[in-house]
């Protein structure tokens, strides 16, 4: 039921969401793909879903919401693969491809009855072809940081677009089981609106080789939301948030010396 209270905190997921994610994304691009694909890809729409969803639903239903997103990424990261092997075709073509992946794959995932380990699995699984496949078969190569043509319509439009998908998430909470949610909440906002961006900015090379950090630091994401499941019923929202957030950057840290090998 759409309250005065879940209709407010939608409207300030959007705009929190909306901010953190343009500037998010917009201090990634000043450090090259390696590192800026590390730090764009640190959990910053999905905090903000989570968050709003147990404050409109619990405690409870965040949780289980939250063991549902590793199916929820690795669609994602099937999407990201999908961008990088279809961008050479053009940006619009890229996009479209996989966007249908991303619903077509949302849709039979949401009907499979997957428990939190089995995602889990599939999530490790997924991930490792997908960085196996960017890597060895498309041979995307590392670029280094470019000049940067800073765009204010550019950084506004991946606002309201972000802002708009963590909005949603929390709307759709409001009629959906978890296992939709997650997925829901797990919507690539941050990859789409970023590599978009990089390409019409940096170009299609740098936005393939963003593309393949984004696949192996992906996993911050799923220590993000195992960390919440954890923590949320034992510690409380905000501390909870801070926590996993922090265990986030941490096991983002652990990959900065291998994205420096990476070719």
């Amino acid at each position: 039921m759409l309250t005065p209270l879940v209709i407010s905190r939608t409207a300030l997921s959007f705009l929190i969401a909306g901010v953190w994610i343009s500037f998010a994304t917009l201090a990634g691009e000043k450090f090259g793909s390696r590192l800026g694909g590390l730090i764009t890809n640190l959990p910053s729409n999905i905090v903000v879903s989570l968050l709003f969803i147990a404050l409109t639903k619990g405690v409870s239903f965040a949780a289980e919401t939250a063991s549902s997103v590793p199916l929820g990424m690795a669609i994602s990261i099937t999407f990201v693969v999908m961008f990088a092997a279809l961008l050479p075709f053009g940006i619009l073509f890229a996009i479209g491809g996989a966007l249908t992946v991303w619903f077509v794959l949302g849709y039979v995932g949401s009907n499979l009855p997957l428990g939190p380990m089995e995602a889990l699995y599939v999530y490790i699984g997924v991930s490792i072809v997908g960085f196996l496949v960017l890597e060895f078969l498309l041979g995307i190569r590392s670029v280094p940081r470019q000049k940067i043509h800073y765009n204010l319509k550019n950084q506004l439009l991946r606002a309201v677009f972000a802002g708009g998908v963590v909005a949603g998430a929390v709307l759709i909470a409001q009629v959906s089981p978890p296992r939709i949610t997650g997925i829901a909440a797990s919507f690539p906002a941050v990859m789409l609106s970023t590599l978009t961006i990089l390409h019409l900015s940096q170009g299609a090379e740098f936005a393939r080789a963003t593309a393949k950090i984004l696949v192996l630091s992906s996993s911050n994401i799923i220590v993000y939301v195992y960390a919440t499941a954890y923590l949320y019923p034992r510690v409380g929202l905000g501390l909870g948030t801070l926590l996993s957030f922090l265990a986030a950057v941490g096991w983002s840290a652990l990959f900065l010396p291998i994205s420096k090998k990476l070719k």
